[in-house]
């Protein structure tokens, strides 16, 4: 038995193709319990071929996959998919009953579960997607991003320990992506989210894996990996679109002719914050407009917050300077 404090452990793990093909090529990787981890990299990495591996659509050729402190191996794999739900990229991969309803209920009624208990299922996890009152509705007939938040729920029905996104955000309306958003912030369960979607890893998760030609080349905290440029662009990624329009407007502010009002309007757009939520408070970084390197501590009071970084500086906003600040939550006393 592995760790049974790991959600997920997979210990040098191959997956080749029956023709030979190599995908996977002796990764390991560890998620506790309540963590949210984004898997990120150039398509055709292993990325899908990876998250196959957790509930035992693919079976390692060489090395362990273990959920929950169980091996994934052919006589585990119910219990196995009980505790792992899979959210596809393409929701028409899941749905597959005549009403949503159906398609949702299909999960909790293989669990065996009472029909009374099926029904608050079906209304709770349709509401929290929202999509209540479409019970009697027809799968096909509603849009992409309506398909896909049912697909959500036809996996939250059976309460699935740990939750795997294939690019969740993918054809979402701006509102419904900010709402599946703050569903993942507020969630316990433990969240694998592979994703090019880098603004909603940086928002979400605490951690990154990143995945190239079926290796594991880089781990670490959400909040460095999703600032190295040079890490992303080699892998065919790009900064998260919130970093990209700190640089843009900083690049505005130090070489555009404006008055002072628009000047200073960036300049305190550039001083705000960009936030990566963790389980024990939360860390963020910002982006100054002054002209030196460093990181330092900020203490939240509620009066607002001030700076500790063991020197005194001057914030001038006509000086261009970029920084990385670390920020934890003071503790209630």
């Amino acid at each position: 038995m592995s760790d049974d404090r790991s959600s997920i452990l997979v210990k040098n793990a191959f997956f080749n193709y029956p023709d030979g093909h190599e995908v996977l090529k002796g990764i390991s990787c560890d998620i506790k319990p309540g963590e949210k981890v984004a898997l990120i990299g150039p398509n055709g990495a292993g990325k899908s071929t990876f998250m196959n591996l957790l509930n035992g659509i693919n079976l390692a050729t060489e090395g362990d996959v273990y959920i929950d402190g169980m091996e994934v191996i052919k006589e585990n794999l119910m219990q196995i998919r009980r505790k792992v739900g899979i959210v596809f990229q393409d929701p028409d991969d899941q749905l597959f009953c005549p009403t949503v309803f159906d398609d949702v209920a299909f999960g909790p009624l293989n669990l065996g579960l009472s029909e009374e208990v099926v029904r608050q299922r079906v209304t709770s996890s349709l509401e929290l997607v929202g999509l209540g009152g479409f019970e009697e509705r027809s799968s096909f007939h509603l849009s992409f991003g309506e398909r896909k938040r049912l697909a959500l729920a036809t996996v939250l029905s059976y309460q699935p320990e740990i939750l795997v996104f294939d690019e969740p955000s993918t054809n979402m309306d701006p509102l419904n992506r900010r709402k599946l958003i703050e569903w993942l912030k507020q969630s316990d369960n433990t969240i694998l989210l592979c994703t090019h979607d880098l603004d909603i890893a940086l928002e979400v998760c605490d951690r990154c894996l990143v995945l190239s030609e079926g290796r594991f080349i880089k781990e670490g905290p959400a909040s460095e990996i999703l600032y190295d440029r040079k890490l992303l662009e080699k892998n065919k990624l790009e900064l998260p679109l919130a970093l990209m329009t700190h640089e843009l407007l900083h690049d505005i502010l130090h070489s555009a002719e404006m008055d002072e009002e628009h000047r200073s309007i960036i300049g305190k757009f550039l001083h705000s914050h960009r936030h990566a939520h963790g389980p024990d408070g939360h860390v963020h970084y910002h982006i100054h407009a002054h002209p030196h390197e460093h990181g330092h501590l900020h203490e939240h009071s509620d009066a607002g917050h001030s700076h500790n970084d063991g020197h005194e500086h001057s914030h001038d906003d006509q000086v261009p300077h970029s920084h990385s600040t670390s920020n934890k939550k003071q503790s209630d006393a």
